[in-house]
This record gives C-alpha cells, sequence and structure tokens, in this order.
C-alpha cells in the first residue's frame, strides 16, 4: 500500500475548553499543493482529489433533499477535518445521527429529530482527557499559555493517509483519516500514537486497516500503565457493563464550562465503555425522544447487526475479512449487559465510500489515475 503527505498547520488550542475538538478529531490546515502520494519509488501530486471531491449528504435544512458537503472545509479557513487512524476516544460532544430515513414525507417527524439532535452527549472523561492530551501536547512543543488576544497558535504538521485511492483515505463523513504529526522543540509528536501510550484514547481497528498496524496500535494501548506505572484516569476506569451509560451527561452548548466535573460528583458512576457503543447508547435515546420509540436500552444494544470479526480471527486470516469468522454487534453484549470483549479486541467493517465532484461525477478510484 501507498500512502499520500499532507504537510500543513494545527491550531494547538482548538482543544476543549479553549475549541471543539477533541482526542481524536481536529481540523488541519492543508498545503494541498505539495499533497504527494508514494508508491513503489513513485511520486504523484494529489491535492486536486482533496480539493474538488466530496459526497452528496441530507440537508438538515430541507427534508428530503441532498447538498454536496466537500473534503475542503471552507468554514473558518480552508481546512480539512482529520479523523485520527486506529484510535477511538472518549465523546465530549456527539448527537443522535438518523442514518436511515432522515425524511420519510413526515414533516412533524422530521421535526422531531431534529430538536432531538440539538443535544449533544458526552462521555465521563471525554474532557479530562482531551485536556490532559491537548496540554502535554502544547508543553512538549514549547508552547505558552493560552492568551485570548492571540487565540490560534499555528504549528507545522503533516498528515499520513494510508490509502492508494480517495475512496480509501477519508470516511462517509468527507473527514480523512490518517496519523497527524506536529513538529516543534526538536520533536516530532504523531498524535495517534501520542493519545494510546499517554491513556486518553482506546483502539479501534476496521477491515481495511493492515495487520501490522493493528498489532503495533494495540502494543502501545498495553504499554500504558504496565509494570505498575501510572495509569490515567481513563484506563483507571474502563467499564464493562451497559449499566455505566450516563445519559445525563448533556447539554445543548457543547462542552460549556458549566457541565459536571469528569472526576464525579455521586449522581455520575464516572466510569467509560467502548465509545462506539456509547454512540449507539446515544442514538437510542435520539430515536426514543424523536420518534416515541419504546424498546429498552439492552434490547436496542442486543438487537445491533452490524458485522464485527474478533482482532485475533482477523489476524489468524492474514487480514482477510472474507475468511474470519462474522458476529453480530449486538451478540458480544450479554443479557445482563455485560459486554464480552473489551475495546480494541474487534475490527469493524469498512463502510464504502464513493467520492465525487460536485456534478456528483466519481474522482479516480486510484491516486495513479491523473486527475486536473
Amino acid at each position: 500500500m501507498g500512502f499520500v503527505d499532507i504537510p500543513g498547520k494545527v491550531d494547538v488550542f482548538q482543544y476543549w475548553p479553549h475549541g471543539p475538538s477533541d482526542v481524536d478529531t481536529l481540523k488541519f490546515y492543508p498545503d494541498l499543493a505539495s499533497a504527494q502520494y508514494f508508491v513503489n519509488s513513485t511520486t504523484t501530486s494529489v491535492g486536486a482529489f482533496f480539493e474538488r471531491g466530496g459526497t452528496f449528504q441530507p440537508d438538515d435544512n430541507n427534508p428530503g433533499e441532498e447538498k454536496f458537503r466537500s473534503i475542503l472545509r471552507k468554514a473558518g479557513g480552508v481546512s480539512l477535518s482529520v479523523r485520527l487512524q486506529g484510535i477511538d476516544a472518549p465523546e465530549t460532544h456527539y448527537s443522535p445521527n438518523y442514518r436511515e430515513g432522515m425524511f420519510d414525507g413526515d414533516y412533524a417527524k422530521w421535526i422531531a429529530k431534529h430538536i432531538a439532535r440539538q443535544k449533544s452527549y458526552r462521555q465521563p472523561y471525554g474532557k479530562l482527557c482531551t485536556d490532559f492530551f491537548a496540554s502535554g501536547l502544547r508543553a512538549l512543543l514549547g508552547v505558552g499559555s493560552f492568551n485570548s488576544a492571540t487565540p490560534e497558535v499555528l504549528v507545522p504538521a503533516k498528515v499520513r493517509i494510508l490509502a492508494d485511492g480517495i475512496n480509501g483515505a477519508v470516511d462517509v463523513y468527507g473527514r480523512v483519516i490518517g496519523y497527524v504529526t506536529l513538529i516543534g522543540n526538536g520533536q516530532e509528536i504523531v498524535l495517534n500514537d501520542y493519545a494510546l501510550s499517554q491513556g486518553f484514547a482506546f483502539c479501534s481497528f476496521y477491515g481495511s486497516m493492515a495487520i501490522d498496524e493493528m498489532k503495533r496500535l494495540t502494543e502501545l494501548f498495553a504499554a500504558h500503565g504496565a509494570s505498575g506505572a501510572p495509569r490515567s484516569q481513563l484506563r483507571s476506569n474502563v467499564s464493562n457493563q451497559l449499566r455505566d451509560f450516563e445519559p445525563e451527561l448533556w447539554t445543548t452548548k457543547s462542552m460549556r464550562d458549566s457541565d459536571r466535573d469528569d472526576n464525579g460528583a455521586d449522581a455520575f458512576r464516572s466510569r467509560c465503555f467502548d465509545p462506539k457503543l456509547f454512540r449507539r447508547c446515544v442514538d437510542w435515546i435520539g430515536r426514543k425522544e424523536a420518534l416515541g420509540e419504546s424498546t429498552a436500552l439492552l434490547d436496542y444494544m442486543r438487537s445491533n447487526d452490524e458485522e464485527i470479526v474478533l482482532l485475533s480471527d482477523f489476524i489468524a486470516g492474514k487480514g482477510d475479512w472474507n475468511k474470519s469468522r462474522k458476529f453480530a454487534m449486538g451478540s458480544l453484549i450479554a443479557k445482563d449487559g455485560a459486554f464480552s470483549y473489551k475495546t480494541g479486541e474487534v475490527v469493524f467493517e469498512s463502510r464504502p465510500v464513493e467520492i465525487v465532484n460536485d456534478k456528483r461525477q466519481p474522482l479516480p478510484e486510484t491516486f495513479l489515475t491523473p486527475y486536473p
């Protein structure tokens, strides 16, 4: 597999409490003129793929319609939204997601969905991990404390994307998937690796990833707190029970300062489980509040038919999804709500993506195909 390198800059104060970014997602200001694809000693300029590509998605403001969502975001300066490869961190501001039936002809129901989506939910230790993660990065880079007069501090960076074509470089939301390295103070810090090694995130694998990549990230995750070393509060408070879902942690303004602290008032259990399961729990809340569905949370979660494979099976099958035993996600949740796996022990199926331009014309599938 080849890879794409895109140089650029990152604002190190974009994270909570100074900005909306969390541990596993960030805004990246790219120099797309210098974006290069490398494979077999061949180098190809690929900035146009990211400049012109995107997807058509349901228009939140016009029921039943779609609008073009560009990979290259224009709000607040030209940028890419980057999702860090191979990790998943506690949520800081997740809103219910309705992938199916955004509008089925019932306007009142559509309005109800969007009322429910005004709430955003967070997990215990989401804000804490984000704050410690960003503070640690700034210390390593020699960046001083926040100054409201100059709220943005940009440092040199690059994003590396392990893919041979644009359809493997971004997700269904148009976010670039890759490894981000910050450069400064004589150091190069890979954010994905730093988040795992410091105990601020979990491993999260998809079938499109290479086995060696999964093994390396698993080792980083396992090394945190080994041999009696200190552990982060997140890693010291990992739950294996659905009952530790905390629906009270919501706000209508993402991450407002009046939210309860992660260290926990007595009313909160302050334990965290797999963020992917947490997101499904929040989707359940949204369906309950917007659509009046009465399914119990445990029943809803156990009915999840999303296909997964065990990491051990995937490795034994040499990374071949078709040769690995398949399980429904819900089957790994017991009748008492206990999880029969730990985060990082399963591999999720990669969702297919077709990147198009604003005329709905598909972009070339390989970066080696010339694209103006």
